[in-house]
């Protein structure tokens, strides 16, 4: 008897308080959406400089596979000059990156839209000048 005593006790003791007390519950899953990405295909129809930044309108060439049919961002950086082809990519709101397929012609229109003229013409005269080989050097310290 004495030994089933000690064997309760023993149990109850190691167990402690395992037998009311409640496992505390996994906190569920919480589903963060991620922002939709988007791209078009399409000329930069005009460029802007406004509040620190460059805003772009982008009109779309190919809307296939749920491209957008026209874009207007602005962002921190340079990318590529008005009558450009572009192929741009957007997560959410924000550009994520814009790649030049064909730059544009500087004289000609493309797809109705044209190139500013931003060309500088340098012409270089050939000057040939005949400089004699000197006869005698003096150096002295």
């Amino acid at each position: 008897m004495f030994k089933i005593l000690i064997s309760i006790f023993v149990v109850f003791a190691l167990g402690g308080c395992s037998f009311f007390y409640k496992q505390p519950s996994k906190p569920k899953n919480i589903v963060v959406q991620k922002p939709a990405k988007s791209s078009i295909k399409g000329f930069i129809k005009d460029l802007t400089y406004e509040d620190g930044g460059y805003c772009y309108t982008i009109i779309a060439v190919d809307t296939k596979n749920s491209k957008l049919p026209s874009a207007n961002f602005c962002a921190n950086k340079y990318y590529y000059d008005k009558g450009d082809l572009v192929y741009a990519t957007f997560v959410g709101r924000s550009l994520e990156s814009m790649l030049l397929i064909r730059e544009g012609s500087s004289s000609g229109k493309i797809s109705g839209i044209k190139k500013p003229q931003n060309t500088i013409n340098a012409n270089r005269k050939n000057i040939k000048t005949k400089i004699e080989v000197p006869k005698e050097e003096h150096i002295s310290f």
